[in-house]
């Protein structure tokens, strides 16, 4: 008997063979990249380059998904409705994985050699110009929203009630242990203070033309360029920093300021479309889905392909 999938199932696809895909399982430890949820026997919700859709889909060969589940199995109803929501208010895709790198970036410990200091950089640069140019569009259209692929599972999820929220535990980013044996690692986060934004902050941000403005983002050749460099960094064995804390101190401090104006503004953007969630679920991971659950169940792995 053919497989098929049922409504509200969620959908993790391996991880590929691209540099965005191997830095995203470098820093979440997992095998995984991307996550959409089941609309129906045969199609699925996700959020891609050109926003959130329906997508029908065929299950035989293509992509390896792995198909997961709550324990509990509640009317997947509710789930389909949220999803709607999300459908008719035309979310955009406007967080490539890059921005999945910027979180792990803060969130996860790393050795901070100067290669891979120098790289998370660039990489918290061009983000928070990305989040620059958001804000600025959310100021002029006031309704617009963006999310990564496993937020949007994981939003769809939250706003059906307490029975269906996915709960994450010691989470591959944001709340993961901070007790991993990384020897010389540090976690940008720890060192960042705490800081509230309010809607002032950033009035004399540049207004980009709309018709510029998907064009302001890095183009796919860009976004593996920083992505595979990041990678080749975390991998490669270079000279660590010397043990002193002045020095990795000072060393570190041109990133930390760059990560705390990214979170900064992403904090602001979020107030700006009125999301309920803390900044850290913004870097939700397909890995946490699969590996870092409370009550989600794995109901198998199959093979998926968009028609």
């Amino acid at each position: 008997m053919k497989q098929t999938l049922t409504k509200g199932d969620i959908i993790i696809f391996k991880a590929e063979n691209d540099w965005l895909s191997k830095a995203i399982a470098w820093f979440t430890q997992s095998d995984v990249c991307h996550a959409a949820m089941a609309y129906s026997e045969d199609s699925i919700v996700e959020v891609g380059a050109s926003g959130i859709g329906v997508h029908k889909v065929d299950i035989s060969d293509g992509d390896n998904i792995y198909v997961m589940r709550l324990v509990s199995e509640p009317n997947p109803e509710p789930l389909i409705a949220s999803a709607d929501a999300y459908i008719n208010a035309k979310v955009r895709y406007d967080f490539p994985k890059l921005f999945i790198l910027a979180g792990a970036i803060i969130y996860r410990r790393i050795v901070p050699t100067t290669d891979v200091l120098h790289i998370s950089n660039e990489i918290l640069t061009v983000c928070t110009f990305m989040l620059d140019e958001m804000i600025q569009h959310a100021l002029l259209h006031h309704t617009d929203q963006a999310m990564v692929c496993s937020e949007l599972v994981y939003r769809i999820f939250y706003d059906c009630g307490r029975e269906y929220q996915i709960q994450i535990v010691d989470g591959c980013l944001w709340n993961s242990p901070i007790t991993e044996d990384i020897v010389d690692s540090i976690r940008l986060y720890d060192y960042l203070p705490a800081k509230n934004i309010t809607a002032g902050s950033f009035t004399d941000d540049l207004t980009l033309p709309e018709k510029d403005y998907l064009a302001a983002f890095p183009t796919l050749e860009e976004t593996e360029d920083l992505a595979e460099r990041l990678y080749t960094a975390l991998c490669q064995s270079e000279i660590k920093l010397q043990e002193n804390q002045n020095r990795r101190k000072e060393a570190v401090a041109p990133t930390l300021s760059k990560a705390e104006k990214f979170l900064s503004k992403l904090q602001y953007f979020m107030e700006l479309v009125k999301c309920d969630l803390p900044v850290e679920a913004m870097f939700i991971t397909p890995g946490d889905l699969v590996y870092h659950t409370k009550n989600l169940k794995k109901q198998g792995s199959l093979y998926l392909k968009r028609l």
